[in-house]
């Protein structure tokens, strides 16, 4: 057995893959911010420089470049936030496996999660081949999107500064096919590769949840010393925030060219939110089983654990003995039947699935943030201050 003990990086699941083996030679592994700056060089100053040289930066046609909200919302503000968040997603799944590791699993399984079954769900989260897969997917989409038309601009005869001339022409201009070929599938890269990481989480807590886990009835967590997962999932949170931003500029454009579908909006935003917190709880239910029985058999353990010292409180302290001669025997103290009492209370709160009211709500509130700016799109500032006074009133 090796006596070394593993560093940070063993717990790591998203250790590797070709954008990181680049990013390390580069030197830049560790420069979240400057990554992200290079990435909004790369993806979006370019569409900037070859619409000022179009002429359709902010004039020229029906659809400028500065007024097409929702390619800014993806390119310039949600793609660096999927680059970002690499670092946040990191320390805290790695801190997560790293404790239920060390405090969770008895030696034999700890080493097997470690040496064997950590190893391949990082492979598969984050190995060259995964990431080679996840490119022939965006370019055969991409090519049978360019091919089917979908990226045909806009009806009527109107113009957009993805397109030389009119849109029916099927003409790309040079920032239009920057865009299509270049921006728009390396966010979407990105994308998939944060999706496809979570989704080997997810296969990572369900492997964990059929181990035998030391958990403890009495945590002060009352989740049996699971509540730190939610820590994990809040960070895999940003994924969706990513896709919140993308989704609410789409849906800015979409209530300025149509406001009358305003309930449309509302319900495509709620339906969004309310699919992603069950994508985000969802493996905690994984862990609901053992939970169950470790409440079973705290309860039954302090029970049992209960009539033996209301017998022998009862039997010392409810008589006419006195004080003194009571302190002088050391019999039973009162106070361990009132800690008893509010260990067997934390006990019985102990929750099924290791998550609060407030997790919920907390991460329901971050992927409505985005979604914010439509209000302002709809509604004039002061009928939304109305609004929420209304609402608070």
């Amino acid at each position: 057995m090796n006596s070394i003990p593993p560093s940070a990086e063993n717990f790591s699941l998203i250790e590797g893959g070709l954008f990181r083996k680049a990013q390390v030679k580069l030197g830049v592994n560790n420069h979240q911010g400057a990554l992200a700056l290079a990435g909004i060089c790369f993806a979006w100053l370019p569409l900037v420089i070859f619409n000022a040289l179009d002429g359709t930066l902010y004039s020229g046609v029906s659809s400028p470049f500065v007024e097409d909200i929702a390619m800014h919302a993806r390119i310039l503000i949600a793609l660096p936030v999927l680059i970002l968040i690499r670092k946040v997603i990191d320390i805290k799944s790695t801190g997560t496996i790293k404790y239920v590791s060390d405090y969770l699993l008895e030696p034999a399984d700890r080493q097997r999660l470690l040496e064997v079954k950590l190893p391949r769900y990082r492979k598969l989260a984050c190995s060259s081949l995964t990431e080679v897969v996840l490119l022939l997917i965006i370019l055969a989409s991409i090519l049978s999107l360019v091919e089917s038309g979908v990226y045909g601009g806009l009806q009527g005869g109107a113009t957009t500064w993805k397109f030389a001339g009119l849109p029916e022409n099927n003409v790309m201009s040079l920032a239009g096919k920057w865009a299509v070929f270049i921006s728009i599938p390396f966010f979407q890269f990105l994308l998939l590769q944060w999706l496809w990481r979570y989704i080997v989480w997810i296969m990572l807590l369900f492997h964990i949840s059929g181990l035998p886990l030391k958990l403890l009835p009495t945590h002060a967590d009352r989740s049996g010393g699971l509540g730190i997962l939610i820590l994990a999932q809040r960070s895999f949170s940003f994924i969706f925030v990513a896709g919140s931003l993308v989704l609410s500029g789409q849906l800015m454009v979409f209530i300025m060219n149509t406001p009358d579908d305003i309930l449309m909006v509302q319900r495509v935003g709620i339906g969004y939110i309310i699919l992603c917190v069950i994508m985000l709880l969802l493996p905690l239910v994984f862990f609901m089983g053992k939970l169950v029985r470790t409440k079973q058999l705290g309860l039954l353990h302090l029970s049992e654990l209960g009539i033996e010292m209301s017998q022998t409180f009862e039997k010392e302290w409810l008589n006419n003995e006195s004080f003194e001669d009571r302190i002088e025997k050391r019999q039973v103290d009162p106070s361990m039947a009132y800690d008893y009492s509010s260990m067997y209370d934390v006990l019985q709160q102990l929750r099924v699935v290791p998550v609060t009211l407030r997790d919920v709500i907390g991460i329901a509130v971050s992927l409505a943030v985005p979604f914010v700016p439509i209000l302002f799109v709809y509604y004039s500032a002061a009928e939304v201050l109305q609004k929420i006074i209304g609402l608070l009133m």
